[in-house]
């Protein structure tokens, strides 16, 4: 038995003693939720080590190639100006501080480029840049084909419905947030992966 398989075995093993034990621990209480969250962590924890180690040197990270796509996709239906750093924020669900970060990293990279307001000359736009534009040509492809490549053991239709299950998951989780959501350090990207 290789190492690989000995991993899984004994996770498997550690993963249902710690259910049946939870389960006893609640009195049998459903524990499917904190199953669910815990999967959802671990998975997010694989795409960003696996992107990580199989990024090339001078790749963008996961956070910095969301930008670009944000920005070449509002370049693209229309808008020339350029987004605002507060958008961009919301867009990525990260603190003003880690765009600001994530931004600059762009910008000395020649990707993006940052512009005064012509109706507001206190606010800035960023506007992906003829190089980032080339650099998405060439990665995106790459980088897609790398991330269907991490769900090909799943067919079409079970990607399909995951996606479908996970949208309502969302959707159920953002009904019941009863605060302002901010970002917080824990979900907040590290603006230094690439």
């Amino acid at each position: 038995m290789d190492c690989q398989h000995e991993n899984e075995n004994h996770y498997e093993i550690m993963r249902d003693h710690i259910k049946k034990h939870l389960i006893s621990m609640t009195g049998g209480v459903d524990i499917k939720g904190l199953e669910l969250s815990s999967l959802i962590r671990m998975l997010a924890n694989y795409y960003a080590a696996i992107i990580a180690h199989k990024m090339m040197p001078g790749e963008i990270s996961g956070p910095r190639m969301g930008i670009l796509i944000r920005l070449l996709v509002a370049e693209q239906s229309g808008n020339t100006n350029g987004i605002n750093p507060t958008a961009l924020s919301h867009f990525q669900n990260v603190k003003k501080n880690t765009i600001s970060s994530l931004l600059r990293g762009l910008e000395e990279s020649g990707y993006v480029e940052r512009n005064l307001d012509a109706n507001d000359k206190r606010v800035f736009l960023i506007r992906i840049t003829e190089k980032g534009r080339k650099m998405m040509e060439t990665v995106g492809p790459q980088r897609l084909a790398m991330m269907n490549d991490l769900s090909s053991d799943l067919t079409d239709e079970e990607k399909t419905h995951l996606i479908s299950l996970l949208e309502k998951l969302l959707k159920s989780m953002q009904k019941r947030v009863d605060f302002p959501f901010h970002p917080t350090p824990e979900n907040d990207v590290d603006p230094d992966l690439d």
